[in-house]
């Protein structure tokens, strides 16, 4: 997909073991058995913590893989450097471009996120803008201290119980969305090509929107604040926050969902039972009834089901805090509302949308 690392522009060959992730973070096989006690030493040294915020890491430039450091410079509209690893042949492309061109419309303060529904304030709680009065407040640092610590245990809990079960379909996904996706519509890309076409505008759109705000808010991985909580594999060498496979997960299947022929089988359905409705017919979310739902409370729908799936095992392998996972949820449904209603011009993905939605006509 593409993803901007300037692969040809100049930084030569990096070895990679996933997008992102040096080769030297690639898999690994930890022990996931909690259960074994001996000697004193526990399973994971999960009880050691750096939460002060005097000594507690923060992202730095250095810290950024080669080819996604140009992201810490000033937002370049006309995406000069995302260009140099891409197909301009490709609608995703052209489709970015046009999106990425009004920046203004799609890149707000952390204030304004949570003021325009696009995250939620307790997903902020564990950030303190640096510089800002709260920076210099003990409450505020006692509460951010507070919701990281919460984020904290319950990925210690999800690698307890939950990581030696799902690590082997996580490691798949790091690199594969789309593949899911296919798989979960029985979806052959000889033919479909244009739905595949949409899920690359999701995740050449995307990209730029993630990698943005994980500039803006450069939140450490949890590995770097807990060391007993290391994953499997990576972390990945840039931020945390906002959690690049949960946009990615959600907004794909907020635009696929706009294919009726892909709603009917796999969007939001009625409860079953429910007097006068057809339980089995889906349909495209609103964008009232999706941001009146959290990210832990779900939808019925089998799409967003599976972006739900993507973004959980991000944190089951402890790349991702929840809170990345809940916020990106979010985010993810702003920006497709941003671009469903065309607030903001992307005639190629219109396009795109209307030859996929040709493809499902027959509801095969």
């Amino acid at each position: 997909m593409p993803s901007g690392t300037g692969f040809l522009g100049g930084y030569g060959a990096i070895a990679r073991s996933a997008y992102a992730t040096p080769l030297s973070l690639g898999a690994k096989p930890w022990a996931l058995d909690f259960t074994y006690q001996g000697g004193g030493w526990p399973p994971f040294p999960v009880a050691q913590a750096w939460l002060d915020p005097d000594t507690r890491p923060q992202w730095t430039t250095d810290d950024w893989d080669p080819g996604l450091r140009y992201w810490d410079l000033p937002y370049d509209p006309q995406l000069t450097e995302w260009l140099q690893d891409v197909d301009l042949a490709q609608p995703s492309v052209m489709a970015a471009r046009e999106f990425g061109a009004r920046p203004q419309l799609w890149q707000k303060t952390p204030s304004e996120l949570v003021q325009s529904g696009w995250m939620r304030k307790e997903d902020l709680a564990w950030y303190v803008e640096p510089g800002s009065s709260a920076a210099a407040d003990p409450l505020a640092i006692t509460a951010a201290t507070a919701a990281i610590q919460r984020d904290l245990d319950e990925l210690v809990e999800l690698m307890k119980d939950d990581r030696g079960a799902f690590i082997s379909e996580a490691l798949a996904q790091s690199e594969g969305i789309p593949a899911y996706f296919m798989h979960l519509m029985a979806m052959e890309p000889s033919a479909k090509p244009w739905t595949l076409a949409l899920m690359r505008c999701g995740l050449a759109m995307g990209n730029l929107v993630y990698m943005h705000y994980k500039a803006l808010f450069r939140r450490v991985r949890p590995s770097m604040l807990c060391p007993g909580l290391v994953p499997p594999f990576g972390p990945p060498r840039h931020p945390a926050f906002p959690s690049g496979h949960s946009f990615l997960a959600h907004f794909m299947a907020l635009l696929l969902l706009e294919v009726p022929g892909v709603a009917r089988r796999f969007g939001v359905y009625a409860p079953v039972g429910q007097i006068g409705v057809d339980a089995q017919v889906g349909r495209q979310a609103t964008l009232a009834e999706y941001q009146a739902k959290t990210y832990r409370d779900g939808m019925p729908s089998p799409l967003l089901w599976l972006a739900h799936r993507l973004a959980r095992n991000r944190e089951r392998v402890g790349v991702h805090y929840p809170s990345d996972s809940s916020a990106s949820r979010d985010l993810a449904g702003g920006i497709w509302d941003l671009v469903k209603t065309r607030q903001i011009a992307v005639p190629t993905l219109h396009k795109v949308i209307a030859r996929a939605r040709a493809e499902w006509d027959n509801g095969a």
